[in-house]
């Protein structure tokens, strides 16, 4: 006995089995696209989530893809090619750009910033006043974009510092004219402390992807004000004044 496949199939002609070739090939295109512009639209989301000290690391959910770069230095997969492509460049341009830090685990980010309040305290200053000062530099543990992969601090290798010194060197001003040709912006701009929560780091790049680094750079603006104008209501920015 013929099973109903194989009946059909004798019983069609050669036209329209091509006919239902090429309807079930347009088909398969269209969901391969459909499922390549979801997974590009999740990467695109995922890229832009905000961590800064009101908006930890554990209550987005992020966990960091990681592959190294280079010298030992890992970044999330997403934006891995980008950084490299962009030190490539920036090399290439006679400027001496240099890795100083990237992804941190969260014991990492522990021991850096209870360092830096240690060498304060030991210093004289007060663990109240210490803690505020540093604050403003280091992220609390959980609370820093180099838990996540898409933070790299970039500094000069003729002046390998984290301080605003780095702001006059020619990696960093490279940096500040073509970062966001590679989807990443200078995080910590001049006079934003209120709105990121942090002070001033010409060294601290984050990686936003190409589309949105581009507009925070034509915007002049910082990626909490950006989300606020621009993303879904569930990305709306509450910044806390406190």
């Amino acid at each position: 006995m013929r099973t109903p496949v194989s009946y059909l199939g004798r019983r069609l002609s050669p036209y329209v089995r091509v006919a239902m070739v090429v309807v079930l090939s347009a088909l398969a295109v269209f969901t391969a696209v459909r499922i390549h512009s979801w997974n590009t639209f999740g990467e695109r989301s995922r890229v832009m989530t905000l961590v800064n000290p009101w908006n930890p690391v554990s209550e987005t959910g992020y966990t960091a893809k990681l592959t190294e770069v280079e010298d030992g230095y890992q970044m999330d997969r997403v934006c891995a090619d980008a950084l490299r492509r962009m030190l490539t460049d920036c090399r290439a341009a006679g400027r001496n750009a240099l890795i100083a830090d990237a992804y941190r685990s969260v014991d990492d980010q522990l021991v850096l910033h209870d360092a830096e309040v240690q060498r304060l305290v030991d210093g004289g200053m007060t663990p109240e006043a210490a803690e505020w000062q540093v604050s403003k530099v280091i992220a609390a543990a959980g609370r820093s974009e180099h838990e996540m992969g898409l933070a790299v601090d970039i500094v000069d290798a003729d002046n390998p510092v984290t301080d605003e010194t780095q702001a006059e060197t020619p990696t960093s001003q490279w940096l500040r004219e073509n970062a966001w040709r590679y989807g990443f912006i200078l995080r910590y701009p001049p006079d934003a402390e209120e709105i990121t929560g942090y002070s001033w780091h010409p060294w601290h790049y984050r990686y936003v992807g190409e589309d949105a680094a581009g507009n925070i750079q034509a915007l002049g603006i910082t990626l909490e004000e950006y989300l606020s104008l621009f993303y879904s209501d569930e990305a709306q920015v509450v910044y806390d004044k406190g």
